[in-house]
């Protein structure tokens, strides 16, 4: 401790203030032996008028955020504080404070958390805190980018499970989080806690914290998530705060409050989430009110794609094939609509790209972490012979990678999570196993804006 006043006692006097205020709490955290007192000294910048943080209690779990607007995002986690803190270079901090999500999740007792952080500066990196942490952390979430911008990306992936279930779904998580997306679309089948236990559910949201923090976590509902015993709706309606959220006919009552399908626009893309087929009309249903959607993105400017996504196939020839009525709804939009490019969805628990199918081409990527689906055949898919409109397929865990740019949307299928007894192709963690870039059509429109989300 004195060789510490007496390095201070040697500097310029000019220099001294600032570092012997420096050296009294450097004094106080070695006096005291206490490490966690320097978590005080990365707090983020003290806010008028508002008292001093309580002392921390407890870590908050499965912290995920969504984007519901232009400007903002909402957070949910689990855990006792229920203060959201934010701010950014140049930004003064905010603190909001949480409610209590509708529904409740049933998974586990809670206490559940959901808080909205707007006025949020189109592209601009925000710092936040969830409560007050044990261990703070820099965390960090960008938010939505300007209308009309390119040069961003997300994952695809569906059918995840929970580490708790046996699912090799952390490995992918961890492959997704190098990627450094600004948002996951969670393609359903999140947690196969039907077939578990309800645990997982919560593992689930815990395993995810990988990316969660600072990517986005876009949902889409699977099977999984309402058709089997001892999990419902609630556990995932409840966890997510949904843009443009609607309700479906024949949706299940244990759920609550729609949330059943919604639509977002991320920069230059528009992206339409469908539902679950949960009674014959659901998905007709959800086709009349999306036309506006699909219309309104052809006249604008700032828009230069469209994409879908849900958990079942309009085109597939794995395990569960492709549905025909939802093939009808989404060429017809195909046909109707030159800006509609692509149509992301899970279920079949193995990689598929189409060929273009009336202008669209169709990806699924039930490849999370669930058990890969495979026949008893040399090649592993039921029939060897590959259909002329599939472009490339591959039985290997992994996720898709989806770049905006300029020339159009570049996917890139990348591998994590060997499981050798169940691949048909073999390929090292992060290694691409197909890309292909889906150019504009030729009926989009000419004009549109030069934004770029990159280099914020």
């Amino acid at each position: 401790m004195r060789l510490l006043f007496f390095l201070v006692a040697a500097i310029p006097r000019c220099a001294r203030g600032r570092l012997t205020r420096l050296a009294a709490v450097l004094a106080i955290v070695v006096s005291a032996g206490c490490k966690g007192r320097t978590a005080d000294l990365l707090a983020p910048p003290p806010e008028a008028g508002i008292p001093a943080a309580p002392i921390p209690t407890e870590e908050p779990r499965q912290v995920h955020f969504t984007f519901t607007a232009r400007d903002a995002v909402t957070f949910d986690w689990r855990g006792g504080d229920a203060t959201l803190r934010f701010w950014a270079k140049d930004i003064a901090p905010r603190t909001v404070e949480a409610r209590p999500p509708v529904p409740t999740p049933v998974s586990s007792a809670g206490p559940w958390q959901e808080a909205v952080a707007d006025g949020l500066v189109p592209g601009t990196t925000y710092f936040y805190e969830v409560g007050h942490p044990l261990r703070p952390t820099s965390l960090s979430f960008r938010a939505p980018p300007a209308a009309g911008a390119t040069g961003f990306k997300f994952a695809a992936v569906g059918d995840f499970g929970a580490a708790s279930g046996g699912s090799t779904g952390p490995a992918v998580h961890r492959a997704i989080a190098l990627t450094e997306p600004a948002f996951v679309l969670g393609l359903g089948d999140l947690t196969y806690a039907d077939e578990h236990a309800a645990s997982d559910v919560d593992r689930h949201f815990d395993d995810v914290m990988a990316w969660s923090r600072r990517a986005a976590y876009m949902p889409v509902w699977g099977n999984h998530e309402w058709e089997g015993k001892g999990d419902d709706l609630r556990n995932y309606k409840g966890r997510f705060a949904l843009p443009h959220a609607e309700a479906s006919p024949g949706a299940p009552a244990a759920g609550c409050c729609g949330e059943d399908w919604y639509w977002f626009d991320h920069g230059a893309v528009r992206f339409i989430i469908y539902p679950e087929p949960y009674a014959a009309e659901t998905w007709t249903d959800w086709a009349r009110k999306v036309e506006p959607l699909f219309t309104e993105a052809q006249s604008d400017a700032n828009l230069r794609f469209v994409v879908t996504a849900g958990h079942r196939a309009a085109y597939s020839a794995g395990h569960h094939g492709g549905n025909a009525q939802l093939r009808a709804i989404l060429d017809g939009f195909g046909k109707r609509f030159g800006k509609y490019v692509l149509n992301l969805n899970g279920h079949g628990h193995g990689y598929e790209r189409t060929k273009p199918q009336a202008g669209v081409v169709h990806v699924t990527a039930g490849i999370g972490g669930g058990e890969l689906e495979h026949a008893p055949t040399a090649c592993r898919w039921t029939d060897c012979k590959t259909p002329p409109w599939i472009a490339f397929r591959a039985i290997h865990h992994g996720f898709v990678k989806v770049t905006v740019r300029e020339p159009g949307i570049s996917l890139e299928a990348i591998c994590a999570a060997p499981s050798p007894k169940d691949d048909n192709v073999r390929c090292t963690d992060g290694e691409i196993m197909d890309t292909t870039l889906i150019a504009p059509r030729p009926s989009n429109p000419a004009a549109r804006p030069r934004v770029s989300a990159a280099g914020r």
